[in-house]
Parts: structure tokens; sequence; C-alpha cells
């Protein structure tokens, strides 16, 4: 999985996913970052919406003028 916005995300999410893309299951991403398996996936839903959210950010979209412009600014 190599993808550059993937990369700007914190340490836990970045590996969680990287792992589950390579098709580790849950107890094992949860030795791996020390953690309880049981919050596995809390922790892979989230950064997968961060993940999301960072893609939609850096991605340029049309705008209603014909130009274009980068996608929502976070607030």
């Amino acid at each position: 999985m190599d993808d550059p916005v993937l990369d700007e995300l914190p340490r836990a999410y970045r590996i969680g996913l990287r792992l589950r893309a390579l098709g580790a299951d849950d107890d094992l991403i949860a030795d791996c970052l020390e953690i309880d398996p049981d919050g596995i996936v809390t922790l892979l839903d989230i950064g997968a919406r961060k993940l999301e959210r960072a893609r939609l950010g850096s991605r340029p979209i049309d705008n209603s003028k014909g130009g274009t412009t980068r996608g929502p600014d976070p607030k």
C-alpha cells in the first residue's frame, strides 16, 4: 500500500491500515500496535475516515466557475 496521504496519518492508524491491507487479522494488528484487540475495529474505522478526509482535502475539485480548487479546508 503505497499512498503518500497515508503517510500523513498518525503512526497507529498508518500501521493498522497497512497491516489490514496486507491481510492481517485484528489480533495480529493489536499485537503489533501493543493495544487491546477489542479496539482494533474502532481504530481502523477512525483511520479509514481520517484517510478519506485527507484524500478529499488534497484532491483538486471542479468549482462552478470552470476552474479547479483544492478540496474542503478543515476548520
